[in-house]
């Protein structure tokens, strides 16, 4: 039981730092014509993001699980918002926003994929860059 708990209380810190950051983001990039900037920010900076933790980060660093949880399902989770995005897409139907609703849902779904694409590809550039200095440090030896 304790074990679990330790786990709960890592989540509701990272919980806690990416929802100060979500709230920080979304006073930065208000706009004033009701496009949700700052939620289509976070959404695709998590969607860069996290593939890169998981598949980099971890196994560079040797991180553990309950960092790696804290990280992605604490942070990253609160960080990143499906319910915010449902409110904004469900928000700039309603208004009649017709082309601010296709370019948000465009730019969301297709450029998240991109991105986590690009964040596994970053992850395997950095992994491979480690390998070629490491292979570098040892024929210098």
């Amino acid at each position: 039981m304790r074990k679990r708990g330790e786990i709960f209380l890592f989540l509701f810190i990272g919980a806690f730092i990416g929802s100060d950051l979500r709230y920080l983001e979304s006073l930065i990039f208000k706009t004033s014509n009701g496009f949700p900037l700052g939620t289509l920010i976070a959404n695709l900076s998590g969607a860069l993001v996290l593939p890169f933790l998981i598949h980099y980060l971890q196994d560079r660093y040797n991180l553990s699980p309950r960092v790696v949880l804290t990280l992605s399902t604490g942070v990253l989770g609160s960080y990143t918002t499906f319910s915010t995005f449902t409110a904004d897409t469900y928000h700039l139907y309603a208004s009649g926003h017709w082309w601010l609703l296709f370019i948000y849902l465009t730019v969301t779904l297709v450029g998240g994929f991109a991105l986590a694409i690009l964040g596994n590809y970053w992850a395997a550039g950095q992994a491979f860059n480690d390998y070629a200095k490491r292979k570098r440090g040892h024929n210098n030896d």
